[in-house]
């Protein structure tokens, strides 16, 4: 290829990497160091906080795709305010701290911290870093959303033996006859069985 011609491959490759950053650090002088990173990077830090407190309700969280904070010694307020992002709008968060231990290590995981990154914050590492905890993320996420299908399914599948029973005794029905009842319940209605279920849960819970 010759000089000063675009790979399109790799023109493609920086657009699909880069990253719309939130930075959370009261050090201005630090901030400008790291923001100059990451735009080095093709990043952009489209929001900087100078604390954690209003970050859950930023307008910028939406549009985010991580999350970095930089917290000298984070306290027990900063890991609620991460809890909330987590709870509410979920991202990869990274955490720069001088702050190390078990226990603190501890809380940043279970606040949703997918990086906490304890010896100093170099400008060479912060892209690995990065990396890391979106892969983390992502991982984290696919097994929640596994959890809460089976969840789902699980509690799908008692509102239908509950709501077969009901259909049993109130009809003096076998338990064939009370599920097909069901199906085509959902069939006419153009529902789930399990919606159908709920309905009938709900409707004889009333009369009771």
């Amino acid at each position: 290829m010759s000089n000063g011609s675009i790979d399109p491959f790799n023109e493609v490759t920086m657009k699909q990497s880069a990253l719309k950053i939130i930075l959370v650090d009261g050090n201005m002088g630090r901030s400008a160091i790291l923001r100059r990173a990451l735009q080095d990077k093709g990043h952009e830090v489209i929001c900087r906080l100078d604390g954690s407190s209003n970050l859950a309700n930023s307008n910028e969280i939406t549009h985010a795709d991580v999350v970095i904070v930089n917290a000298d010694i984070p306290d027990e307020a900063v890991f609620a305010d991460l809890r909330d992002v987590n709870k509410t709008k979920p991202k990869p968060i990274v955490m720069f701290t001088e702050s190390s231990g078990d226990k603190m290590t501890g809380t940043a995981i279970k606040s949703g911290v997918n990086a906490y990154i304890v010896d100093g914050l170099e400008e060479n590492r912060v892209q690995p870093i990065i990396d890391v905890a979106i892969a983390r993320f992502r991982e984290f996420q696919a097994l929640k959303d596994e959890l809460d299908a089976t969840r789902s399914q699980l509690a799908e599948r008692k509102a239908v033996e509950k709501a077969k029973g009901i259909l049993m005794k109130h009809k003096n029905i076998t338990e064939d006859e009370a599920y097909q009842s069901l199906r085509k319940m959902a069939m006419d209605k153009n529902k789930r069985i399990a919606d159908v279920a709920d309905g009938v849960i709900s409707a004889f819970e009333l009369l009771d």
